[in-house]
C-alpha cells in the first residue's frame, strides 16, 4: 500500500549539526507518528532501524538510520534483515 505526500507533508531533516545523536523512543513516536506497536512491527520485518542499546536499560535510534527512514518510509529496508526482537544480548 502507498499512500501520495500528504498536504501538510514537511520534509523532517534530521541531519544538522544540532540535536542529539540518538533519539530516544518517544522522539521517534513525535518524529515518525507512528505508535509504539507499529514501530517494533516494522523493526521486525525489516521495514524501521533497530535502536541499539546505550548501556543499562537504555536504548535508542542512530540519527544517521533514522534519517534513511524518514527520507524513504515506504522503501526502506534494514540492511540487516528482519530484526529478532525475542533474543537478548
Amino acid at each position: 500500500m502507498h499512500f501520495g505526500p500528504h498536504s501538510s507533508h514537511r520534509r523532517v531533516d534530521l541531519s544538522s549539526a544540532e540535536g542529539p545523536e540518538f533519539f530516544r523512543m518517544h522522539d521517534v513516536i513525535r518524529i515518525t507518528a507512528l505508535s509504539r506497536a507499529t514501530l517494533y512491527r516494522r523493526i521486525a520485518e525489516g521495514k524501521f532501524p533497530a535502536p541499539v542499546h546505550l548501556g543499562g536499560r537504555a536504548c535508542g535510534w542512530p540519527r544517521a538510520a533514522l534519517q534513511r527512514w524518514v527520507d524513504d518510509p515506504e522503501g526502506y529496508l534494514d540492511a540487516h534483515g528482519p530484526a529478532d526482537l525475542n533474543t537478548r544480548a
